[in-house]
């Protein structure tokens, strides 16, 4: 449809989009118009910025989630679990809940239609009017320079000047989006009555490129400055890297004011060259040819940040050099995003040692408030000392508890105490690890749900004699709930955790926030919670160990990668876990998925897996969520005994052959080995490790294939 003023300029975006690995804070998405938008901070999402708002209010500081929620007008996803582990492990330690993003339709003539938005209808039964701005996420224009149909190229500020100097639809700004060309006139016309130059205009078309730094920044190229640059034939390419952003540039030589006026000449003979840029006062022309290797330092910008405050932008010692990078390149955007299985707090079995929730909040307290305290005032302060004198001598740090409502038993005391002066030896070794070991035991202790909580239910499968040999436990799992967020994004290459002295370091300082405040300054995070279905299967762990052990399987799938290799870390996590598990269970995943597919239609593109994987969990949950396909109860269909075991034993079959084999079967270069798209490989989207770490061969070999005695 045709976009004839602002209040239609809209771009719609699903709301499991806006939170994924390709949009989001700091992307980039492409509009129906044919641009891009950049999605602000969520620092200025109106429905995150109100909720926040009433958490800070006096009055509602013991209001339940459900209250806030009724205040504020906004969906809040419960899941404290989830919550808690952001508070503690990514130090967002004022962190009190998720907003759900707003599911919102545009009506036909592109404007918000929230009608019949549930959440709207109630606030109005209220009295209460929500404002658009409660239902959409603001972005901005970026690249923020424009071509127009005669080639001009300005910026976007400077081509809303040009449309007021012209007087287009009588100089008014509504008419300007969603960039439209001062230039071109299509001749028809608006029915608005109101305007006397009652012309649609063309649109503007954005320049193709940008500027990205491994720090997360992202520029504009600054088009003036390179045409000058490359005007005075300055090496812009060299090395060491150019200030090209404040290089001085000389005058134009035929213009009043000294400006060049830029064009963007393209040249139809030369399908590959970008073009030449071209001076129409001065008639000076540089050549766009190998502009990809321009190596500008970068000056920090970061334009989802409305107020655009810059950063000190180094690598190690030096300053950071940018790239040029076109606007639908992979390398913009990385989204740094995390997933929980909904848990109840009581389902969950905590080992000796590890704090609970309350605890944690006493510990917290202690680190931030009252231990620094005790520090400033003591000659020579020490845990030991401090412990002994505010808790074993007096009873400080109890009413500090009883303060806060805070109740903590003699076993949560110890586990504390143990925490604060030791905290080196109750540290985890793999933090996400640990978390998701959690969900891995609630499924791994029981036969059934353990108690009647919406949000997670499941129950044993009786399994076959041909099975148990292989498998612990199968379970259907009726209903389960999967949160989503995103904490932040990189640019050039995904960042990587390292494994370091056998503890693995995730690298947070290498993500950009999708909040422009300071860390202990959030309350709230959006989010998308996914409610669906799955089939559990926990492997035999004495078996699977077994079978690694009497087939050198570890030798067998030996990879040595350089340090900058993507798959690095998959495999040094495998050399820590055990290399055989890993393939064992991706595969198998992977294998089931692509059988589901063949013999029930679901498309493996509408199923996720979860892998439970290390030297603690040896598990796979296969599960589809509302919004994909088959999410009705068809998945814990194909989870009875009799379908199950047709469906792995079907799988197994299918996996001895593909249509690229030889060569797919008898591949050892990198992580994959017997893998391709044709037999083992999905969706990126449903695979939690980017379609490494596959071999069939782990399966099927007729010599060590864990389950050769089964095709």
């Amino acid at each position: 449809m045709e976009i004839n003023n602002k209040k239609q300029y809209n771009q719609g975006i699903g709301k499991y989009k806006i939170l994924s690995s390709t949009a989001g804070v700091g992307a980039l998405v492409t509009t129906k118009w044919g641009g891009f938008v950049m999605p602000l901070s969520i620092s200025d999402w109106q429905f995150v910025k109100t909720l926040s708002e009433e958490i800070k209010k006096p009055e509602n500081s013991n209001h339940t989630l459900q209250q806030l929620q009724g205040l504020s007008g906004v969906e809040i996803i419960d899941d404290s679990r989830f919550v808690e582990f952001l508070k503690q492990k990514k130090q967002l330690t004022a962190l009190k809940c998720f907003v759900a993003v707003p599911h919102i339709q545009l009506d036909k003539f592109n404007q918000i239609d929230k009608d019949e938005h549930p959440i709207y209808k109630k606030k109005q039964e209220l009295g209460v009017e929500l404002k658009d701005e409660m239902f959409i996420i603001p972005a901005i224009n970026f690249p923020k320079w424009f071509i127009s149909n005669n080639f001009d190229m300005k910026p976007i500020e400077e081509w809303q000047e040009v449309w007021k100097a012209k007087r287009c639809n009588d100089g008014k700004m509504d008419y300007f989006a969603p960039p439209r060309d001062p230039n071109k006139k299509t001749y028809r016309t608006f029915k608005n009555s109101m305007l006397n130059d009652k012309n649609i205009y063309g649109l503007l078309k954005p320049v193709p490129m940008v500027l990205i730094c491994s720090n997360g920044h992202i520029s504009d190229i600054p088009w003036y400055h390179y045409f000058c640059a490359k005007l005075a034939n300055e090496k812009i390419d060299k090395l060491e890297g150019f200030d090209l952003f404040n290089y001085d540039c000389e005058p134009c030589s035929n213009a009043s004011d000294g400006h060049h006026q830029l064009q963007w000449i393209t040249n139809r003979n030369q399908s590959e060259s970008w073009g030449t840029l071209k001076c129409a006062r001065c008639n000076g022309k540089v050549s766009l040819a190998g502009i990809m290797n321009i190596k500008p330092f970068c000056r920090g910008e970061r334009p989802w940040d409305l107020e655009n405050r810059r950063e000190i932008c180094t690598t190690g010692h030096d300053r950071t050099i940018m790239q040029m990078v076109l606007v639908t390149s992979n390398s913009i955007y990385y989204a740094n995003c995390l997933s929980s299985l909904y848990i109840p707090d009581e389902y969950i079995e905590r080992a000796e040692g590890q704090l609970t929730t309350e605890a944690n909040k006493m510990l917290q307290k202690i680190l931030d408030k009252i231990f620094p305290r005790f520090e400033r005032r003591s000659e020579s302060p020490s845990k030991e000392d401090f412990w002994r004198k505010m808790f074993d001598e007096g009873d400080t740090l109890r009413d500090a508890a009883d303060d806060d409502a805070i109740e903590l038993t003699d076993n949560d005391w110890n586990a504390l105490k143990q925490s604060f002066i030791n905290p080196e030896e109750t540290e985890e070794v793999d933090v996400l690890a640990t978390y998701r070991y959690n969900e891995y035991q609630v499924f791994a202790k029981n036969t059934s749900t353990p108690g009647d909580k919406p949000g997670l239910r499941f129950e044993n499968i009786i399994l076959s004699d041909s099975l148990k040999g292989y498998f612990t436990k199968i379970q259907k799992v009726d209903t389960l709930a999967i949160t989503s967020t995103q904490l932040g994004f990189s640019r050039v290459s995904m960042p990587s955790a390292k494994i370091v002295g056998g503890k693995v370091i995730y690298p947070d300082d290498q993500i950009k926030p999708i909040y422009t405040c300071n860390k202990d300054e959030v309350l709230v995070l959006p989010a998308n919670q996914l409610f669906g279905e799955g089939i559990f299967f926990m492997f035999d762990e004495s078996k699977v160990n077994q079978w690694a052990d009497n087939h050198n399987l570890e030798k067998y799938f030996q990879c040595n990668l350089s340090e900058d290799d993507m798959g690095k870390f998959m495999s040094d996590e495998m050399e820590q876990y055990g290399r055989a598990r890993f393939y064992l269970l991706h595969t198998f995943s992977h294998i089931i998925m692509k059988e589901l597919e063949f013999s029930c239609g679901y498309p493996t593109a509408s199923l996720n897996e979860r892998l439970y994987y290390s030297d603690k969990m040896s598990g796979v949950l296969i599960y589809t969520a509302d919004g994909a396909e088959g999410s009705m109860g068809g998945l814990v269909w194909q989870a009875q005994p009799h379908l199950i075991e047709r469906i792995i034993k079907t799988a197994m079959n299918r996996a001895l052959n593909c249509s690229s084999d030889p060569m797919c079967w008898e591949n050892e270069d990198g992580l994959n080995r017997a893998s391709c798209f044709s037999c083992t490989m999905i969706s990126e989207t449903s695979c939690e490790q980017r379609n490494l770490g596959l071999d069939r061969r782990a399966l099927v070999d007729t010599k060590f294939g864990y389950f050769k005695d089964l095709v």
